[in-house]
């Protein structure tokens, strides 16, 4: 018959014989909970609770048993009968055997010829422990009354080993079974009764060794596939044995040999979960600026909270240190991690360098793998992701990360993440941007870091004058905002502008309680700027004199930009000495490693060059840069072809690199691939002569003008295979051109021209660099005759349109530039003096060409003077 478990609800099948009318005790083999199980004539399933029966004759009573346990034992023979178990040949069995191996459900086969129950007198039984009269022949075996061992061996105790073993439980078991006369049957009485010991769970005198228990097969092994298929096997081969086995084998099954009592190990507690890699990575060099930590994590973190609001660099650095000690205190606090990052991804911006926004990351993902992408920590991340302005795609990411924000955060968090959505289209739509604003606005009007942002949008939609009115706004609210006052000043600097933003500055400078970011700030414009490194080196040795005013950050850049101004004024070695006492301060500055590549390669010390060139290796924000460098160290090592792969990866990252091209151009050279150094030179005469290296206005990783291209003078001469051959010289000049070495540049133009009056890029540079001397007259000469000889060149419109505009010749100065734009769309120095001469005649078309110019190259910074220039006029 089928049965179900009323503890696990598994499903088995029990042949009918072994039941007795009185019913049978069956243990279930997967949860080891026992359970009494009746016939049912209606063949419905069994398992349900009954009622206890009246008291049945008993083979033996207990006292019986234990005696017979202690006679010798004898073999069994085939005539013997075990009294309390049936007839063994094929007798009805024991009303109330302990059974463990029930058969799983599946068709079961009646046995025949089954005798009823042998009746015996007996005398009432009562439990041994509190007396009260034992009707259940199985409790009458035992010797005690189910409460009894209740509160003998409770059932969490019993339940432990078998909820222990659950999980693991998947697999088939495997039984060996052992020829039947090889069974042991020391513990059967020489009656032939089997010695009954005392139940696992029983409350027997714990001061008298256990006897062994008698069980029907052992736990199950763990099994890989659920749903009792170790049970199944099991019920086959019980089957397998009533059948073909005889009652032998079937009571070898049943009952087996005594085993040891199995004592239940406690379940021990799950541990916390271990603490993820990255973030082990930072707390052993954090300790080590974090000494005698004190309070709790949640104090520094409520600190660190109270710092991000205040919206000040300053502020965002404290942050920093606050989220850290956190940290340090609890490693598993995601609070502190997300404040950590957003600290870092606010106060630092863009100049965050590789080394700390990988550190970033890093912990801000486990994190989110810790404890799931919360709104704190997918804000942290967008903000991050922010820092790296010049991918598109982490801006992606940025607005991605925000989005997901939205559909789960609080008001508060939502106006956060409609912040990092604006900030994402700040470069490609101003309407989207300042629509973000305005939501985030509504949603936490006090949120004052929206002015700012919106700042930079009319920034970059070429409105100068409506951004520099946004942040004059958040200055007034806010006096020691510092991002507010350095967008200013830098906006003017780009825009021509350079007195303002010099005010902005000494207004801060001033005092016993002088900004030093201010003072250093000035120092760097006067080199950077100005071009007057001499006073630069002199004001920033003033100001390191008062080095412990400021933090290593601050004093650390102040050593950088004294490397760089002394360099700059041709003090190699006190620019070198400077760059490393900034590495002394911090270890791992990229700056201070490019100061000290520059200034080995400058020497043609390859060697010493090299190790450097690691230490700023993506942590610029200007891929081609690095790109072009690690050129120019392969050429100093005497690699050309490796150069030449070098210059033309940095040409795919910024087309703008005239630099790049001619290097290239040397490398092929170098390589021994004359033609395509000619093709790089030609295409490097053919670009813009008057577009600005690419870089900010100021910078940490500062290079002079042509720095790139110092110490290859003569190094395109040196191609040249006879007198007449004037490619090289052409070539030479064009090179000392953005070295800035023009006397000598102009003067192999010259010789160019005198032997091939038909040069067109010679007579072109002839006309740029008269006009340069104000010599207006020879340049409209040279601009013709670089027209007449080279319709093709775009240079040679270009030339002969800007000596036309000299001379106030403004259509035909027109028709001539938009000439060289027809044959070269990227000549963006055409496109700025067009809108220049359109501005007072048609201001829309004049605008639009300038957007376009800034759009394609904000660092075109004469297309922003005019659109400034532009706003301010009305």
């Amino acid at each position: 018959m089928r049965i179900v478990c009323q503890k696990c609800a598994a499903a088995y099948a029990i042949e009918d014989r072994l039941i007795s009318p009185k019913g049978v005790r069956a243990q279930c083999p997967r949860c080891r909970h026992l359970q009494l199980v009746k016939k049912d004539p209606a063949g419905a399933e069994a398992g349900a609770p009954e009622p206890a029966a009246a008291p049945a004759p008993q083979a033996a009573p207990p006292v019986a048993a234990a005696a017979a346990a202690r006679a010798p034992a004898r073999p069994l023979s085939s005539e013997d009968a075990l009294p309390g178990y049936g007839d063994m040949s094929g007798g009805e069995p024991a009303p109330d055997p302990l059974f463990d191996g029930l058969i799983p459900s599946g068709p079961s086969r009646p046995a025949a010829g089954a005798a009823p129950a042998r009746a015996a007198e007996a005398a009432p039984v009562k439990c041994r422990e509190c007396s009260k009269p034992l009707p259940d022949p199985f409790d009458q075996a035992i010797g005690t009354c189910e409460d009894c061992r209740q509160k003998a061996h409770p059932p969490e105790a019993a339940a432990a080993p078998a909820a222990s073993a659950a999980p693991a439980s998947q697999g088939f078991q495997e039984i060996d079974l052992p020829p039947l006369e090889s069974i042991d049957m020391s513990g059967v009485s020489a009656t032939g009764a089997p010695a009954l010991g005392p139940e696992p769970r029983s409350s027997a005198n714990r001061s008298q060794p256990p006897r062994p228990a008698y069980v029907a097969s052992p736990p199950p092994k763990p099994v890989k596939k659920s749903g009792g298929a170790g049970g199944i096997l099991l019920g086959l081969l019980l089957a397998l044995l009533l059948v073909g086995g005889g009652a032998g084998a079937a009571y070898y099954f049943l009952v087996m040999k005594p085993q040891a009592e199995v004592v239940a190990k406690p379940v021990q507690p799950v541990g916390p979960p271990p603490i993820p890699a990255a973030i082990q990575a930072v707390l052993p060099r954090w300790e080590l600026r974090f000494l005698d930590l004190t309070g709790t994590s949640a104090q520094r973190i409520e600190v660190g909270m109270r710092l991000l609001a205040e919206d000040q660099r300053s502020a965002y650095a404290e942050a920093e240190e606050s989220f850290q000690q956190a940290l340090l205190i609890d490693p598993r606090s995601d609070a502190a991690i997300a404040g950590y990052v957003q600290a870092v991804a606010l106060g630092r911006g863009t100049s965050i360098d590789k080394a700390t926004f990988d550190e970033a990351l890093a912990l801000v993902e486990a994190a989110e793998e810790r404890a799931g992408r919360t709104p704190a920590l997918l804000l942290a991340h967008a903000n991050l992701m922010l820092t790296r302005s010049n991918q598109p795609e982490a801006a992606g990411q940025a607005r991605r990360l925000a989005e997901e924000v939205l559909t789960q955060g609080i008001d508060m968090d939502k106006a956060e993440a409609h912040v990092v959505i604006g900030r994402t289209y700040l470069k490609t739509s101003q309407g989207l941007a300042n629509q973000h604003f305005d939501t985030a606005l509504t949603l936490a009007p006090n949120l004052q870091r929206i002015a700012y942002y919106r700042a930079l949008a009319h920034e970059s939609a070429g409105e100068y004058s409506r951004a520099l009115e946004a942040l004059k706004g958040r200055l007034e609210k806010d006096p020691e905002h510092w991002d507010s006052l350095a967008a200013m000043a830098r906006i003017y600097l780009e825009v021509g502008e350079v007195e303002q933003a010099r005010k902005l500055y000494e207004s801060r400078s001033k005092g016993p309680e002088a900004d030093g970011r201010a003072l250093m700030t000035l120092a760097v414009m006067r080199y950077q700027v100005d071009g007057n490194a001499g006073a630069a080196a002199k004001e920033l040795r003033a100001l390191l004199k008062n080095r412990q005013r400021y933090g290593e950050r601050e004093v650390s850049e102040a050593l950088v930009h004294l490397a760089a101004a002394e360099r700059m004024a041709g003090n190699a070695e006190a620019g070198v000495k400077a760059a490393e006492e900034a590495l002394t301060i911090a270890k791992d500055m990229p700056a201070a490693h490019l100061q000290l590549f520059l200034a080995a390669l400058g020497r043609g010390e390859a060697a010493k060059a090299a190790p450097h060139l690691q230490g700023f290796q993506g942590k610029t924000e200007d891929a081609a840069l690095e790109k072009v460098l690690e050129g120019r160290l392969r050429l100093t090592e005497r690699k050309p072809a490796e150069a030449l792969e070098l210059f033309q990866e940095a040409l795919k990252l910024d087309s703008r690199r005239e630099d790049a091209m001619l290097l290239a151009g040397i490398a092929s050279a170098g390589a021994g691939r004359r033609d395509d150094a000619f093709r790089f030179f030609f295409q490097a005469l053919q670009s813009d002569p008057m577009r600005p290296m690419p870089r900010p206005v100021t910078t940490l990783y500062f290079l002079r003008p042509g720095e790139t291209l110092v110490g290859l003078k003569g190094a395109i001469l040196e191609m040249k295979k006879e007198s007449m051959d004037v490619a090289p010289s052409l070539y030479e000049g064009l090179l000392l051109v953005h070295m800035g070495e023009r006397p000598e540049a102009e003067r192999l133009f010259r010789e160019v021209f005198e032997l091939d009056p038909n040069n067109a890029g010679a007579a072109a540079y002839l006309s740029l660099l008269a006009l340069q001397r104000g010599e207006g007259s020879k340049a409209r000469t040279f601009g013709a005759q670089a027209v007449t000889v080279g319709r093709q060149q775009p240079i040679a419109h270009f030339a002969n349109g800007l000596a036309l505009e000299e001379s106030k010749k403004w259509e035909p100065a027109k028709r001539s530039l938009r000439d060289a734009l027809g044959l070269a769309p990227a000549l963006l120095s055409a496109e700025v003096k067009l809108a220049e001469m359109e501005m007072a005649s048609n201001r829309t078309s004049a605008r639009e060409r300038l957007l376009k110019v800034a759009g394609l190259d904000p660092t075109y910074l004469a297309a922003k003077r005019l659109l400034f220039l532009l706003d301010r006029q009305g």
